[in-house]
């Protein structure tokens, strides 16, 4: 003959699981922080790759582009559209063919002054999830994982070290870092290469945890401190531990 359970093991178990899924959700957000970081630190590598692969773009009836060639460069940045996407967090990854800043989709020939990247797990889509005076959130081309704050809770982004005071990564032919280049007036006007500080972006999420991803200035190489081997990440994430940007 089975003995059932007592009330007080019931009470007991159901204790024991409320601990448990309070815990849960903690652990799960900084997992989804870390993913977060993880694909922007591989765009970072991509966007710099883009830079080293086409060297500063020049075209004859884009006459800023001819005159001001040395602010045509790719780069990473990060929004908050207003219109677009109600201020939540994005990035997108363009070339800036006309130098002015902004990454455009093509408003005469679209595959010749079409600045954003495409997509390369989904050619179709674009690297830009809506921005005002772009592309709207809802257009086919859009892609929703380059807004950061639905996809992975990252609410905020902000620039220390070398880079403070930016949105934006810009890299040149050589994988070197600069700052915006609106406003310069050379080739290496902006550069940072010779800065002593690294350039570090920090990522919060809503639930006011963070976690850095820094960049060399000289090469461009960039890499989360606390995840640069995969055995130590695995071990981290198990452990449901990951380090706070103070801790770097």
């Amino acid at each position: 003959m089975k003995k059932a359970f007592s009330l007080l093991e019931l009470v007991l178990v159901v204790f024991i699981l409320g601990i448990i899924f309070s815990v849960m959700p903690f652990n799960f957000s900084k997992n989804k922080l870390l993913e977060g970081a993880q694909q922007i630190l591989n765009d970072i590598r991509y966007t710099r790759t883009l830079a080293m692969m086409q060297e500063d773009f020049r075209i004859e009836n884009l006459a800023v582009a001819k005159r001001e060639w040395y602010k045509n460069k790719w780069q990473l940045y990060f929004i908050k559209s207003s219109s677009a996407t109600q201020n939540q967090q994005t990035y997108t990854i363009f070339l800036d063919k006309n130098g002015d800043g902004n990454a455009n989709l093509g408003k005469t020939q679209v595959n010749l002054d079409r600045e954003i990247a495409i997509d390369l797990i989904n050619p179709k889509k674009l690297m830009n999830s809506g921005q005002s005076g772009v592309i709207s959130k809802n257009d086919e081309k859009a892609s929703k994982k380059f807004n950061i704050e639905k996809s992975f809770g990252i609410t905020q982004v902000q620039f220390k070290g070398s880079c403070s005071g930016t949105t934006r990564l810009v890299f040149d032919k050589l994988g070197r870092l600069y700052s915006p280049l609106k406003n310069a007036k050379g080739n290496f006007d902006k550069n940072l290469a010779l800065k002593d500080e690294k350039c570090i972006i920090k990522l919060l999420d809503k639930n006011k945890q963070n976690l850095c991803i820094v960049v060399e200035n000289l090469s461009g190489f960039a890499y989360i401190p606390q995840f640069q081997n995969a055995n130590q990440q695995n071990i981290e994430l198990k452990k449901g531990k990951i380090k706070s940007c103070s801790q770097i």
